[in-house]
């Protein structure tokens, strides 16, 4: 390669180079556009004075109202002054006011006025805008973000006393909002703690009642797809244009505790969880939400309780998936849930069981469901509330991962079902099933004896469950175990074992 042809393309890269943090400049005035542009497309009515001075732009009196549908209510944000300033280096600094206003005023056709003003505190804001106009890059931190309930009256009655205040210490966040045919938005933040606290005083119904809490290393990070155009009041409408958002929150621990006295009865619950998660996510193919944490405490008392209650579990967890548009073809659902490692102490043990009959290993309960239906109306359709008619159909369902773990037993089990619509005389209104599912018992008869001898459960009553277990299940190779075959089979009959019952 000649010398010549190195020097000319190092220069046509440094050109590129310069010519792309050129273009990267934005000014007070682009991000305050933007950032009004957007709120705008949400369906927010943006009003405030505009005042310059040297490289300041500043905005008084700034509000955003928010209508709520069918004219039942308004949101109204209210800042004194934001003012946005040129650095010199194609960055802008955001001044956020330190105290801004949240005013809620509803009142809706059927159900009870509500009006409520929550006032938002920052200290030590830093918010840094950096990029071009059509893609702007936020940076920011806080020392503290507070919310404090100052209003709230329903129906023109307040509370004899009501506080909530809310701090999330130290936050450092970024976001971006990227424009095109649509407008993408990434974020994500953290928190090193989040505390709160609410206290209530009804002297009429003799309660005041305070729930204290706090959430550690908190953090978010999403993002979302909006379109540029559509009707706010129409959800239906927002998803067919292409909203959607995705989301995960995590933590490292929380804590709460609630106490104080209801009708002359004193109480106190506390709770504490270990690591956690939830995801979120929707658009127009469906609605995802899934969680779990784990090192779960609760710890209950209370004067009308004749015994302290507690209990740990060593992971909870959750998830949903529903589809929320109508569609001709079949979509999928599904819904799961896990509960593991219930324990209780030994005293609570001994109350019921005070020779410790029973085995003491912590308890189970584990399943998953999946499915596919078929949706005859879009979900998010207000008028879905008129109707009479389901708005979907089942077509096929699966159970798998099912465990009970509990007193010395364990039932596992799966199936797998279709669903014909076209047939719902056979099962009384249901849709007719075809398939099976499979079971499994170990120690259901050991754990029956055990009940038995607890005085829990009377021969007589656990002859008779001996009997259904006879009927519906075979023995299998394994001590105490029993196995079941329920099929639903194309003549429509149930089979159990083999054994037609239905």
């Amino acid at each position: 390669m000649s010398r010549w042809t190195q020097l000319t393309g190092a220069t046509a890269l440094a050109c590129a180079f310069t010519s792309s943090a050129a273009m990267a400049d934005v000014t007070g005035q682009d991000v305050w556009n933007d950032w009004r542009t957007y709120m705008t497309d949400f369906g927010y009515v943006v009003t405030g004075d505009e005042s310059r001075s040297g490289d300041t732009l500043t905005i008084t009196n700034l509000s955003m109202v928010w209508d709520l549908p069918e004219d039942e209510g308004t949101f109204v944000m209210s800042m004194p002054e934001m003012s946005f300033t040129d650095q010199g280096d194609g960055s802008v600094a955001v001044g956020m006011p330190s105290t801004s206003t949240l005013k809620i005023d509803v009142d809706p056709a059927e159900g009870e006025a509500l009006n409520a003003t929550v006032a938002l505190d920052m200290t030590g804001m830093s918010t840094i805008v950096s990029g071009d106009p059509d893609d702007l890059a936020y940076s920011y931190t806080a020392a503290s973000l507070k919310m404090a309930l100052t209003e709230f009256v329903v129906d023109g009655d307040a509370p004899d006393e009501l506080t909530f205040e809310m701090v999330i210490n130290n936050v450092i966040g970024q976001s971006t909002m990227k424009v095109g045919d649509m407008r993408d938005v990434a974020q994500k933040f953290s928190a090193d703690q989040v505390t709160y606290e609410l206290r209530v005083v009804d002297e009429a119904e003799s309660a005041d009642v305070v729930a204290t809490g706090s959430v550690d290393n908190l953090s978010f990070e999403g993002e979302a797809v909006v379109p540029s155009d559509y009707d706010v009041e129409d959800p239906t409408a927002l998803f067919k244009a292409g909203f959607g958002f995705t989301g995960t929150f995590s933590q490292g621990g929380s804590q709460m505790q609630l106490k104080g006295t209801a009708d002359g009865d004193a109480f106190n619950v506390e709770t504490s969880a270990g690591s956690g998660e939830l995801e979120m996510a929707m658009d127009e193919a469906g609605f995802a939400y899934a969680g779990g944490g784990s090192d779960i405490t609760v710890n209950v008392a209370g004067s009308d309780i004749p015994f302290p209650v507690s209990f740990e579990m060593a992971e909870a967890g959750y998830e949903l998936l529903m589809p929320l548009m109508a569609a001709d073809e079949e979509q999928d659902f599904a819904f799961g849930l896990t509960l593991g490692g219930l324990a209780v102490p030994d005293l609570l043990w001994s109350i019921f069981d005070p020779t410790a009959v029973l085995p003491r290993d912590p308890a189970t309960l584990s399943f998953d469901l999946e499915g596919k239906t078929r949706l005859l109306m879009d979900l998010m359709d207000p008028t879905i509330e008129d109707s009479d008619e389901f708005p979907g159909e089942l077509t096929a369902l699966t159970l798998s991962d099912l465990v009970i773990e509990i007193g010395g037993a364990e039932l596992t089990g799966k199936g797998d079902f279709t669903f014909d619509n076209t047939d719902t005389q056979s099962f009384d209104g249901m849709p007719r099933p075809l398939g099976e599912a499979n079971f499994r018992l170990l120690g259901g008869n050991g754990l029956l004896d055990k009940l038995i001898q607890m005085g829990i459960v009377q021969e007589q009553d656990a002859m008779g469950a001996r009997m259904m277990m006879g009927l519906f299940t075979t023995p299998g190779p394994a001590e105490d175990e029993l196995n079941s075959t329920i099929e639903v089979n194309e003549d429509g009959h149930v089979l159990a074992n083999g054994q037609r019952i239905k």
